[in-house]
């Protein structure tokens, strides 16, 4: 049977729990699904299982489920759990002059901060969706859409896909292959060598929001607060 744009929001909100944030999903994971229909060479799915339909609800039942998964998993740094390589202490002793006393904590911080930057670009997703789903813009949650973090409709009813970075100089080379030739834009929050973002330049349809820098950071910290894990 055809695509019901109706009946993936029913599935959806079989799906989500009774928290009414999950609730405004189930329209955003509809129309995700109807981008699929309409784009099939943009569903991505690298599971060993068979390859799930957005036309059977059985298919839409497990879109949903890795859908609201990924919405729940908690985007708060992960605690480091390997071990540095000893020899980065004698480089950082020998090539920068670091005292040994101080090369444990170092190690240890770098891995902190690196483990902190691995989560910007997931944060900075969530922050863009609580400010645009009102808007008509659908999270491409669940990572089943091809190189496309959020989709929505331009005036003429036709999809506009947007890609996400948080630094200008993270794109890989399969993303960018993938872009190639589509109508998928790109925007991109900072610039990897200066303190500058990008704010400024984001596509006409995200405009009018109040998307900001400053409003990035609030967000963040709210987030990070609410999800700080007690001991």
């Amino acid at each position: 049977m055809p695509f019901e744009l109706t009946e993936a929001k029913e599935v959806a909100l079989e799906i989500s729990n009774d928290q009414g944030d999950e609730k405004g999903l189930a329209n955003a994971f509809a129309h995700v699904c109807n981008y699929i229909y309409d784009n099939p060479d943009r569903f991505s799915w690298r599971a060993s299982s068979h390859k799930p339909s957005v036309e059977t609800v059985s298919g839409l039942k497990i879109l949903a489920t890795k859908y609201f998964q990924a919405y729940r998993r908690s985007d708060f740094p992960a605690t480091p759990n390997t071990k540095p390589d000893d020899i980065v202490s004698i480089v950082l002793a020998e090539a920068f002059g670091y005292a040994e006393t101080d090369i444990h904590r170092i190690k240890r911080e770098h891995q902190h901060a690196m483990s902190a930057e691995n989560c910007v670009g997931a944060l900075l997703e969530r922050y863009i969706d609580s400010v645009l789903r009102p808007h008509d813009w659908y999270w491409c949650c669940g990572s089943f859409t091809k190189a496309v973090d959020f989709v929505s409709r331009d005036h003429d009813g036709t999809w506009v896909a947007l890609q996400i970075k948080n630094r200008d100089n993270s794109e890989n080379s399969s993303s960018s292959a993938i872009r190639g030739g589509t109508l998928i834009q790109k925007w991109f929050r900072s610039y990897s060598r200066s303190n500058e973002t990008n704010w400024h330049s984001i596509p006409p349809l995200m405009q009018g929001y109040h998307l900001s820098e400053q409003g990035f950071r609030a967000y963040v910290r709210a987030y990070l607060k609410g999800k700080k894990p007690s001991h």
